[in-house]
């Protein structure tokens, strides 16, 4: 994972850069060199600039709206495989099954707590989930007298669980945080220098505006980071700690 999808740097550059630019766009103003040029003019007609902001706020908040849908989901995810190894448990103890079920659904728990979200399909921190995983499902197939119809049951609880870490893995794995980040960066510079365009004639409406401006950028900037990534920041100890939780607050 490069440093751009690192969501603790991500932050960091979300936080700072805004400023940065900010600070560099009053700077040219004043001391660049196209300073005297600038200074010559009395600004940029206002209305040939919306546009860009405009092309800013739209894109932001598409990008917000997907950031929150995509926490939601990796929420839900996160869910479904805790209902599923609790219909699991609970299934197991009314049917009589605990003692065989009870050790591998623990081996599963402990295999997803030290999964790494990011990891890519194949490596060791895989692997140690799928054989985890494999070893339920026979588990669940050589279960001693119980009927087809509760094995069945118990079957299909188990897809549920597969198909919950699927979900939960395919939401960490999304290649395009990065280049969502970027582009609200981009657009977001854009509207800056615009904005200092606009104002050239009023050295405090300038400072003043592209101040405002850069506060919000900064707010989205960080609100992409840490929700664009949800098991970076907000879901970092899962799925480990809400699977460990329903272990542990098993019935007697």
């Amino acid at each position: 994972m490069s440093w751009l999808t690192f969501s603790p740097w991500q932050i960091l550059a979300s936080l700072v850069t805004p400023g940065l630019v900010g600070v560099l766009i009053c700077l040219a103003e004043v001391r660049g060199p196209f300073a005297k040029s600038l200074h010559k003019t009395t600004g940029i007609v206002a209305p040939y600039f919306t546009g860009i902001a405009l092309l800013f706020a739209l894109v932001t908040a598409q990008l917000l709206a997907e950031v929150w849908q995509k926490d939601n989901a990796a929420r839900a995810s996160v869910q479904a495989e805790d209902d599923a190894i609790r219909a699991l448990l609970h299934l197991a103890r009314v049917h009589g099954v605990q003692d065989s079920l009870l050790p591998p659904i623990k081996a599963y728990v402990a295999a997803a707590t030290k999964e790494n979200p990011y990891s890519t399909a194949g490596s060791k921190a895989r692997q140690a989930t799928d054989k985890a995983y494999e070893a339920l499902e026979g588990a669940l197939l050589a279960l001693p007298g119980i009927a087809d119809v509760p094995r069945g049951i118990l079957l299909a609880t188990g897809v549920e669980l597969r198909r919950a870490r699927d979900r939960r893995l395919y939401l960490a794995d999304d290649q395009t945080a990065p280049i969502k980040w970027a582009s609200v960066l981009v657009l977001g510079a854009l509207t800056q220098i615009s904005f200092m365009l606009v104002h050239l004639a009023n050295r405090r409406a300038l400072r003043v505006t592209v101040g405002f401006f850069t506060v919000a950028f900064t707010f989205c900037l960080v609100l992409i980071a840490v929700f664009d990534l949800p098991f970076e920041v907000a879901l970092a100890h899962e799925p480990g700690e809400t699977l460990n939780h329903t272990i542990q607050t098993l019935p007697p």
